[in-house]
């Protein structure tokens, strides 16, 4: 569990394009120790956790949701990304379509 707790940690850093220093800087926490965290060596307090859910704006239980492949997190960034390109929902489901149905050739 610490592994899979300190992957979610660095996917959140990273996505918001930060540096462990950075992030320790921001949450006041030494980065040394959260590069230790990231890579499950550390286990994290529940203070750290409430102070990265503080700094990420996310409910705490994130850190403790069980993976099945795509996160909730994944699904929210995507639609964000989708609104900051103008994707529609139609065209999401175009493109899902052109993948499910395979192309003839010649046609």
């Amino acid at each position: 569990m610490t592994k899979q707790l300190g992957e979610r940690i660095k996917y959140l850093r990273i996505d918001k394009g930060m540096t462990l220093k950075e992030l320790g800087t921001a949450i006041h926490f030494n980065y040394s120790n959260l590069s230790k965290i990231e890579r499950g060596q550390r286990k994290p307090t529940i203070e750290f956790l409430e102070s990265l859910s503080a700094f990420y704006n996310i409910h705490i239980s994130y850190f403790f949701e069980e993976s099945k492949g795509n996160s909730t997190l994944d699904w929210q960034h995507l639609l964000e990304e989708m609104k900051q390109k103008n994707i529609t929902f139609q065209e999401l489901r175009e493109l899902v379509n052109c993948i499910d149905q395979p192309q003839k050739v010649g046609n």
